[in-house]
């Protein structure tokens, strides 16, 4: 036994053997050093045999693969399979093509399965092998190559059997890994559909392949493929059987081919139907998402194309519309609106040729389009070629395509007002204007734009497409020189306000400050209106002193002092400021304005707001008591000693002079109203 000998040596060396658990080349190399292995492990080393005759070997190690070599004949099929000493579980067949290259795989369960099937697709040297991965797996074995027959038709395009359109087609499916291919003559412009018929439990599946080879339509194969015949050519039909895990099957099929119906337009450039614009409408139809309905028209340079679509019937929008110039290059495609036809439309920078691509996904029924020659753009795109305005105007326009800018240039001053609002049309535009160097200085996509020039030159109006729709349209926008700025920003260039005047205003952007200024008198009351806006007010002399008492604002203006108060808008649009006097204060609100009095009084008096306060002089000897009005009321009074310090006053309203000399009475509010709140003052 010459392989213990080899084992021996190897044990008694330097080297040891490698164990087990190396990887499977790494053993095979080493254990054919150790050992003298029947058959090669590589298509390159196979024992030669021939088919139907009995193979046997021996797989000596884990990792072991036996290959043989044999002839193989075109479009026949061949099983191998082998008898191991049990147990067989995990012992693994491969079949090599003429490259070496693995085309199939089995492996062998206990009890054994179908073994490996596999078919020659040319007369080749072909290969098979058995292989162990498993070290307990290993012994003796005997193999055998049979020949089982040819297939009935080829499964390459190169050897794909005639089918002829009117005829039915017959085959079988002899075994799990058998494709049959067949060549269909077509014509393009018309709807098919390709059904497969057969007893089989496991129905077959068809796939098509049209002359350019895309799958048609893509996805798996199924029992029935409708496609449209887009190109005129040989298509290619497969037919496969659902999976199965029986190799064996001999189930035959049948094929039919349906027409279903003609394309009334080509679904390519290439086959594209011609237009000439014109303002008559045309009709075709959709056959659902297998189609696609192509248009070609000639463009002359410069001018404006539109192609239009009305709402399809049942739906909510227009067709898809995709438009490519001549070198295939989208242009435009549609937008979805819903209630509303779709458009392509194209500013012709050159003469040529441009395509119409119109599909709908699953929409199956008539459309209804039209191709127009809109002439030459009615605007300039910029602003070398804008067009001269003179403000005030109105400005008219049509955007015909969605990348259409309408320019319009007009001289403006420093200092004076421009403002463009929209008052109709059928685009939502964008408007942009420019300044003599070209640069954006304001954009709008909602409202109107207003623009205080800071010099006086040329500038540009774009009118152009905004980003929420993208549909072209029409455009009709109020451009308006609304001169120089109302009302001055600062208290130096203040509007005066004159009581019973009203005065509009108009703040022509948020940094707009409108400031107005009145002379306010001690002692005189006001009332400020301001409809539709909001103000603040300031004076150089202090605190002023005010109630908000409506909306529209209605504020209350009390003065601690004569000097001016100035009215800042800051917040509206268009409003108007209403200056009114209320009146005058009964009594002066401090001591150096003081009302003397005499006692015993009793004195009728008003304090006009919460920040009225009413003062009184009256000399009082040192010594005596007095009182002032019955506790509970809604006033308070403060009495003040000639030094000014506060006399003590008691529940009852009485107090007494400490030091001889003109006191200070003080009657302010103790809740109550906030406005014009009636007293009657008691000293006694």
């Amino acid at each position: 036994m010459p392989w213990l000998g080899a084992l021996f040596l190897a044990a008694c060396g330097s080297d040891s053997v490698e164990p087990l658990s190396s990887p499977p080349d790494l053993v095979s190399s080493q254990h054919s050093r150790l050992y003298e292995d029947d058959h090669g492990d590589a298509p390159s080393e196979a024992t030669p045999v021939l088919p139907n005759t009995l193979i046997t070997g021996t797989l000596d190690f884990r990792a072991d693969e036996d290959v043989f070599s044999f002839t193989a004949q075109a479009q026949r099929y061949y099983r191998f399979d082998c008898v191991v000493d049990s147990p067989a579980t995990g012992w693994i067949f491969y079949y090599y093509n003429a490259q070496h290259e693995r085309s199939g795989t089995a492996v062998v369960f206990d009890p054994p399965g179908y073994g490996l099937y596999f078919k020659a697709r040319a007369t080749e040297t072909a290969y098979v092998s058995v292989r162990s991965p498993m070290p307990e797996i290993v012994g003796p074995y005997s193999c055998q190559i049979t020949e089982l027959g040819m297939d009935d038709h080829a499964d390459t395009a190169t050897s794909a059997s005639s089918w002829a359109p009117g005829n039915v087609a017959t085959g079988t499916i002899e075994y799990g890994i058998d494709t049959d291919v067949f060549a269909l003559p077509l014509q393009r412009g018309a709807f098919y559909r390709v059904r497969c018929e057969s007893a089989a439990p496991n129905e077959c599946q068809v796939k098509v392949i049209s002359p350019v080879g895309a799958l048609t339509p893509p996805g798996m194969p199924t029992q029935t493929a409708s496609f449209n015949a887009i190109h005129s050519g040989t298509y290619l039909v497969e037919v496969t059987m659902n999976w199965t895990s029986t190799p064996v099957l001999q189930s035959s099929f049948t094929l039919h081919l349906d027409l279903l119906e003609t394309d009334d337009h080509a679904d390519t450039l290439e086959h594209a139907t011609a237009l000439t614009p014109s303002p008559t409408s045309f009709t075709g139809r959709l056959s659902g998402a297998l189609d696609q309905d192509v248009f070609t028209f000639t463009a002359t340079q410069g001018r404006v194309y539109r192609f239009a679509c009305d709402v399809l019937q049942g739906g909510s929008s227009g067709p898809t519309l995709l438009m490519r110039n001549d070198a295939g290059v989208i242009v435009d495609g549609s937008s979805y609106n819903q209630g509303r036809g779709t458009t392509v439309s194209i500013e012709t920078p050159v003469t040529g040729g441009y395509f119409v691509e119109l599909s709908h996904g699953s929409y199956a029924g008539p459309y209804s389009c039209a191709l127009e020659d809109l002439g030459f753009d009615d605007h300039g795109d910029s602003s070398v070629v804008a067009t001269p305005v003179s403000l005030t105007t109105v400005l008219t326009g049509h955007l015909e395509t969605r990348t259409d800018v309408d320019a319009f240039s007009f001289a403006v001053q420093a200092g004076r007002i421009y403002r463009f609002e929209r008052t109709s049309g059928t685009a939502s535009s964008l408007l942009q204007l420019r300044n003599a160097q070209g640069q954006l200085v304001q954009s709008v996509g909602f409202g109107a734009l207003t623009y205080e020039a800071p010099d006086s030159a040329v500038y540009t109006f774009e009118v152009r497409l905004d980003g929420s729709s993208r549909e072209p349209g029409t455009f009709v926008i109020q451009a308006v020189d609304r001169g120089p700025d109302d009302h001055g920003n600062t208290p130096a260039s203040a509007t005066l306000l004159v009581p019973g005047q009203p005065v509009s205003g108009w703040r022509h952007r948020s940094e707009d400050k409108d400031v107005f200024v009145f002379q306010a008198q001690e002692q005189t009351l006001y009332h400020l209106y301001c409809t539709g806006c909001e103000v603040t007010l300031e004076s150089p002399t202090g605190w002023v002193r005010r109630l908000h008492l409506a909306d529209p604002a209605r504020i209350f203006i009390d003065p601690l002092s004569t000097g001016p108060i100035y009215v800042t808008v800051n917040q509206g649009f268009t409003y108007e400021v209403l200056l009114e006097v209320v009146g005058i204060d009964d009594h002066g609100d401090d001591v150096g304005h003081a009302t003397p009095i005499t006692y015993p009084l009793r004195l009728m008096g008003v304090l006009e707001s919460l920040y009225d306060v009413d003062v009184f002089a009256v000399d009082l000897p040192a010594g005596q008591p007095r009182r002032t009005n019955a506790p509970g009321s809604p006033q308070a009074i403060q009495v003040l000693a000639p030094t000014g310090q506060p006399v003590p006053v008691d529940v009852s309203g009485g107090f007494t002079p400490q030091v001889s000399g003109v006191h200070h009475l003080l009657m302010r509010k103790d809740g109550g109203p906030s406005m014009s709140l009636p007293y009657q003052l008691i000293l006694d």
